[in-house]
């Protein structure tokens, strides 16, 4: 049976940049091992502060969860450019919060979702449409609560993958990981 390849890029939160475990004797792919900051531009001139995870968005897209800079970012690997996607302004148009934390990012191909842990919610970027939407939570009321919608509740969630059956989402939190539909409603997988 053959092994998933190895991803080929990743975060280091602590050094501020985006690794690539290719060929190249430098591991910086983007940003400056050191240098935090947020600037975008040619992948290494741009800056990053504690970036935390990333997905693969298509053929030659990455996004990020620039968590220390409060932003998701996207990082085209063709042109070699980094953008600012997501940032707490964008939050605040359609939530009240003070604060944006992504933590974990997944993409289906059609929708980025967002961990967001310290407003304890889960968000859905939509990529053809650019909107960006509530999936699954309620900014700011934390708990442990199957629903769908704003009815769930998450204690910190920290990250968020595919699911494996395809029909969604999988969300790591605090105390567990719990499935989110496409249409938001959520139930526990485990504790």
């Amino acid at each position: 049976m053959p092994t998933a390849a190895a991803p080929r890029y990743y975060c280091d939160a602590a050094e501020h940049f985006i690794g690539s475990r290719g060929a190249e004797a430098d591991p910086v792919y983007a940003g400056s091992r050191g240098a935090p900051g947020r600037i975008d531009g040619p992948r290494r001139k741009a800056r990053f502060h504690g970036p935390r995870a990333l997905t693969e968005g298509g053929a030659s897209l990455l996004f990020v969860a620039d968590t220390g800079n409060g932003a998701v970012r996207s990082i085209d690997t063709r042109a070699g450019v980094v953008n600012t996607v997501i940032t707490l302004a964008d939050i605040c148009a359609i939530a009240h919060v003070q604060e944006f934390t992504p933590s974990g990012v997944t993409c289906d191909g059609e929708w980025l979702v967002i961990a967001d842990t310290r407003n304890h919610v889960v968000w859905s970027y939509d990529l053809r449409s650019y909107r960006l939407a509530l999936l699954a939570g309620s900014p700011g009321s934390h708990g442990d609560v199957d629903g769908a919608g704003e009815r769930a509740r998450f204690w910190l969630p920290v990250a968020v993958a595919l699911a494996d059956d395809g029909r969604g989402f999988v969300v790591s939190e605090a105390r567990g990981r719990r499935h989110v539909s496409r249409n938001g409603d959520v139930r526990t997988l485990d504790r």
